[in-house]
């Protein structure tokens, strides 16, 4: 007989795709990891299972507990989703202005969803780093005055980005060894950040680059890692540790026009139902494969499912 035990054991392991439609001729060729196949349609699940984990190993988080965590979306549904298969309560503080559906999917999962009312409107491509602040300071207050909390902090949880050296790993083992360069969005940085040392433990000389919405207010690309104002329990964590490491070659900003363009394409000439962040990913990655020229291998990942993008199409990190 050939099944799971049990449906956690579905994450991870994701299929590697070759691009052959939206690559132009003469660059490198381009490999997507096709992330969004995880059980809750995005890569977080990853970090959702490793951090609960870790956080029940160390004595953190125990029986009767209840989850909490700041996010755009999909951290939120990962940690729905495996939250409550492992017998836990969950409650996600989200930012107002996010795509319904991400709600109904969090809900659908058994977690209890509560949207925090931002100052000023959410415009274009949506840098969670910026956005979820507020949420974050929410989480904070929550933490602080309810017992039998434990607050996930993604932002800063090692086990972020422990779960992506996985990832790495996976990226590596799948084409075996020949890996020139890799791309990714950097929305709190545990991608990034975990694939980039996994990488660099075999492949000292792999270009690594991250991605970032062109409409973000304190962008990385000139030097920022951190809201102004904000301190270590809401900010900073895995990008600033990231970027001081060294192990990320450049930052570059990508539209939300020329993301939701690719993320189309993507959907119509490759069949890969994805997200805005992976045609983000794919296009940057393009420019790349242009760069580095014919007879390289470019890889990035395509972060989550296109079914939480039905209402609008907008770039979020």
């Amino acid at each position: 007989m050939d099944y799971r035990e049990s449906v956690l054991e579905l994450i991870g392991n994701t299929p590697m795709v070759k691009l052959r439609k939206v690559v132009p001729r003469g660059v490198s060729d381009i490999f997507v990891k096709a992330e969004y196949l995880n059980p809750s349609g995005s890569l977080k699940d990853r970090i959702a299972l490793e951090m609960i984990r870790d956080a029940e190993a160390r004595g953190d988080l125990k029986p009767g507990y209840t989850i909490i965590e700041a996010s755009t979306g999909n951290t939120g549904t990962a940690l729905s989703f495996v939250g409550t298969q492992l017998g836990y309560k969950v409650e996600i503080y989200m930012p107002e202005g996010m795509t319904p559906e991400r709600i109904r999917i969090m809900e659908s999962y058994g977690a209890k969803v509560h949207q925090v009312k931002l100052e000023g409107s959410i415009e274009g491509s949506v840098a969670g780093a910026e956005v979820e602040i507020d949420t974050r300071v929410k989480c904070l207050e929550v933490e602080r005055s309810t017992p039998r909390t434990w607050w996930a902090r993604q932002f800063s949880n090692p086990s972020n980005t422990k779960a992506h050296i996985k990832t790495g790993r996976e990226i590596l083992e799948q084409l075996d060894g020949k890996v020139d360069a890799f791309v990714a969005s950097i929305g709190v940085g545990g991608t990034l950040y975990g694939v980039a040392k996994a990488l660099r433990e075999r492949l000292p000389d792999a270009l690594i680059v991250g991605a970032e919405p062109a409409s973000a207010q304190y962008p990385l690309s000139e030097g920022y890692t951190r809201v102004p104002g904000t301190g270590d329990d809401v900010c900073g964590g895995i990008i600033e540790e990231m970027l001081n490491s060294g192990m990320v070659d450049r930052v570059e900003k990508v539209g939300n026009r020329e993301a939701i363009a690719m993320s189309d394409r993507l959907v119509r000439e490759e069949g890969l139902f994805c997200g805005i962040s992976s045609g983000a990913n794919v296009h940057l990655a393009v420019e790349v494969a242009r760069q580095l020229g014919p007879g390289r291998n470019v890889v990035t990942v395509l972060p989550d499912h296109r079914d939480r993008y039905l209402s609008e199409k907008k770039y979020t990190t």
